[in-house]
């Protein structure tokens, strides 16, 4: 967390030089109201997540050079927060920020439902934190409706290791649809492969043995539409695919199939 400040704290510094601050405070808050089906990378996560109704509260804001945006299941990530960022270079055709996000959810035999999925068919297993990544980004707008994002991210709280992605986005209308196409390919350090999906001798169980293992890369295809209900109610329909190395799939923990998840929202927009 120390890092984030750090990080955070220079961008306040250099904020002088970043081009193009404004001063308009532009926000929107978003509720919504829907249920999603998928076949998770750990098997343990389907009886948890699939089926279940879910809220999901979204703000995203620009203040400056300040941001937060929440377009995450847009990347194939089953978890995640809101990006906050600060934009340490901006114009029409390109952008470098700081930013910093959670990728990866808690989970364990003994957590509280405050700190991610409890579950007791891992006993035995040590708890799994979630993660904090601070990173750099930068993202290049191809065209008004395509844009193109490098970004180097390292986690700050929990395993440590570090990701970099390249993604591809691009969105197109179709009669009241909005349509994004989107992949994303990213490369996973082994520390963050081995905390989530390692077995230490400790954890190990004569059907679970130890693992451990080096990086590994993650490839992700989707494809979400939004489609306009009324002036302030939005319905958005979504389904992805996630493929992963056999440093993922290789593990006691996970299932060697592709990863998947669809969805259906009911949104409200504030503003």
């Amino acid at each position: 967390m120390r890092k984030l400040l750090l990080y955070f704290g220079l961008a306040l510094l250099t904020g002088n030089s970043a081009a193009g601050e404004e001063s308009t405070f532009n926000w929107q808050l978003g509720v919504g109201f829907g249920i999603g089906h998928g076949r998770n990378l750990v098997p343990d996560f389907d009886s948890k997540l699939n089926g279940l109704p879910q809220v999901q509260i979204h703000f995203d804001f620009e203040y400056k050079n300040w941001f937060a945006e929440t377009d995450s299941v847009r990347s194939g990530y089953v978890f995640g927060d809101p990006t906050l960022g600060y934009r340490l270079v901006k114009n029409d055709d390109y952008n470098i920020a700081l930013i910093a996000a959670n990728y990866h959810y808690g989970f364990g035999p003994t957590l509280s439902s405050n700190d991610g999925l409890r579950l007791t068919s891992l006993e035995g297993l040590n708890n799994r934190k979630h993660d904090l990544l601070p990173g750099l980004r930068y993202q290049q707008q191809l065209s008004e409706n395509q844009r193109l994002a490098v970004q180097l991210s390292k986690d700050v709280i929990a395993h440590h290791g570090e990701i970099v992605s390249l993604f591809y986005g691009h969105r197109f209308e179709y009669n009241n649809w909005d349509l994004y196409l989107n992949t994303e390919l990213s490369w996973h350090s082994a520390k963050l492969i081995n905390y989530y999906y390692g077995v230490t001798a400790a954890e190990s169980l004569p059907d679970r043995p130890a693992y451990q293992t080096g990086s590994g890369w993650r490839q992700h295809f989707g494809l979400v539409g939004v489609y306009p209900l009324h002036t302030k109610w939005v319905m958005e329909l979504g389904s992805g695919i996630n493929w992963y190395s056999r440093a993922h799939t290789q593990s006691p923990l996970t299932r060697d199939k592709p990863e998947w998840q669809s969805f259906v929202i009911f949104r409200y927009v504030y503003k």
